[in-house]
Parts: structure tokens; C-alpha cells; sequence
């Protein structure tokens, strides 16, 4: 029988995403992530395996607590255009300013992680695809409801959305960004 873990795992998953998020993958040392969960080394390999682990356990954290607020907060007896404003408004406006500014983690990941690390590129780029599976769950349903224009498909405003998302995600990175946003 294993040792029980004297932490809180899904604290110390979301310090650690915070901490790959503020500082991004390549600059972080365990050493850091050691002392942002106040965890010896030992503790956190033992947890959760090496720096890719660590790092791996801690985006996926971060995307299904993102997709459970993002499904949460969608009320399919609204419409979409409600829908989209709370969750752009909770997401850009009314939020935590300093999280904001960190931009968004996956987006963030596949960039960084790109040139030098393909294994977790396209682990973050398939977190990224759930994402958008989500979301074009929601487009569909409105679509297929009748209760938004057959102008387009599902896929087509989903695709549309993402791209919009992660270049607000990019502009929340800029210190200026809030008004800008405000007029998207």
C-alpha cells in the first residue's frame, strides 16, 4: 500500500501551471517549482515524475478546470451572443488583472514550445483541440437549434472564435490591452 500524500494535489497542480504560466517551461527549474509548493524535489518526482511530467499534469489541470468553468457558465437557454459576452467579459474584463496578464497557457506553450520541445508542443497543440471540441460543441448546438444563422457552420465559427480568443489571450499580455478589448 503507497504512502498517502500529505498535499492537496490539485493546489500544488495549480501552482505549478501558474508557475509554467508566468515563466513559461524552459525558464522554470524545479528548484522554482519546489519552492512555489513549499514540496521537496523528492516530493514532486515522486508525485509526478519529471520536469515534462510536472509540466504535463499541470496543463492538463489547467485545461479541465478551464473547460468545467467554461461549461458551467454556458446556459443554452440564453442565447449565444449572452453566452459569449459573460464568458469574454469574465475572461477579459472581469478578472484578476495580473492573471490576464500572463496571456493564456496553451497558447503561450505552443509557441514556446515549438522549436524545441515537440513531444510537449503537441501535447499542449491536442489540449488545445479539446478546447476547440468543446467549444464547437456549444456553436453546434446553436446551429443545429435553429437558433443561429446556417450562414456558417459550426466549425467555421468555432474556428472563428478560437482564433479571435487567442489573439485577445495575446493582447491581454500588453499593459494597454483592457480598452483595446473593451472595443473588440
Amino acid at each position: 500500500m503507497g504512502k498517502k500524500r500529505q498535499f492537496n494535489e490539485d493546489e500544488v497542480l495549480d501552482q505549478l501551471a501558474t508557475h509554467f504560466w508566468k515563466h513559461g517551461y524552459s525558464a522554470t527549474k524545479v528548484d522554482q517549482l519546489s519552492d512555489v509548493t513549499g514540496l521537496t524535489k523528492t516530493s514532486l518526482y515522486n508525485a509526478f515524475g519529471n520536469k515534462e511530467s510536472l509540466f504535463l499534469n499541470s496543463i492538463n489541470f489547467y485545461v479541465e478546470r478551464s473547460l468545467e468553468k467554461l461549461v458551467g457558465a454556458m446556459d443554452r437557454g440564453q442565447s449565444l451572443s449572452v453566452n459569449l459576452d459573460g464568458l469574454l467579459r469574465a475572461t477579459f474584463l472581469d478578472c484578476d488583472k495580473d492573471v490576464l496578464s500572463y496571456g493564456c497557457l496553451l497558447t503561450n506553450s505552443i509557441v514556446e514550445l515549438n522549436a524545441n520541445e515537440p513531444t510537449l508542443h503537441e501535447a499542449a497543440s491536442g489540449l488545445c483541440d479539446k478546447v476547440r471540441d468543446v467549444k464547437h460543441e456549444l456553436f453546434s448546438y446553436y446551429v443545429d437549434a435553429g437558433r443561429l444563422s446556417a450562414d456558417y457552420s459550426a466549425s467555421e465559427l468555432t474556428d472563428l472564435y478560437m482564433t479571435l480568443w487567442q489573439g485577445l489571450r495575446v493582447q491581454s499580455r500588453n499593459s494597454s490591452a483592457e480598452s483595446k478589448i473593451k472595443n473588440s
